[in-house]
């Protein structure tokens, strides 16, 4: 998944800065790196899960001063304006600490995520999650929570509440920081036409 990841960020309408963090991998992922000498590697010595691939990566767009950061899942494919979309919504809407994309299947024909709603169990459930995309969510929304697969954070946020939480390893840490955010006064935000196919 990792060539066709890094083709769809490398091809987009707004360039970024690209950092993959290896999280210990032993599947070929550094040979299929060793093919994109425009990405920044940052190697981790074992799986530290979702929360220490990501965190490494907010602390480098931290070090080099960046005003946002995207983490992505490395078997997600981003629509060529993907980025665009997001940068332009946060920089609309300075009291937006987060904005997360429309993710649908591989074929497109069934929404993963439009965000996180948080149920009256006390539980985040992915808002449209196997339904048919057909328009239902293509309006610009707040919601509870951004997906942690392919979102756009404000560096200033994260700066003020804290990266992502270590204790989770993986699940529940980006409805966390989500949480976080709004309880410090930022708001989170769909964009329903940042696409990502996973």
């Amino acid at each position: 998944y990792l060539g066709k990841c890094l083709d769809s960020l490398l091809d987009q309408s707004h360039k970024a800065h690209i950092i993959v963090v290896d999280n210990g991998s032993t599947d070929g992922s550094l040979d299929v790196l060793s093919k994109y000498s425009g990405v920044e590697l940052i190697q981790r010595e074992k799986n530290y899960g979702y929360t220490g691939g990501v965190n490494p990566g907010f602390e480098r767009a931290i070090e080099l001063g960046l005003d946002y950061v995207a983490p992505f899942n490395n078997d997600a494919v981003a629509d060529k304006d993907w980025l665009k979309h997001l940068v332009k919504a946060l920089d609309d809407s300075p009291a937006t600490g987060i904005v997360t994309s429309k993710i649908l299947n591989q074929d497109g024909s069934e929404i993963d995520s439009t965000g996180d709603y948080y149920t009256i169990w006390g539980l985040p459930y992915p808002r449209g999650r196997g339904e048919k995309d057909i328009n239902k969510y293509d309006g610009e929304t707040e919601i509870f929570a951004a997906s942690g697969g392919a979102s756009l954070y404000r560096v200033k946020m994260l700066e003020e509440i804290g990266l992502l939480d270590q204790a989770f390893f993986a699940y529940y840490e980006a409805v966390d920081v989500s949480f976080r955010a709004q309880l410090a006064g930022w708001k989170v935000l769909f964009e329903p036409k940042a696409v990502v196919y996973q």
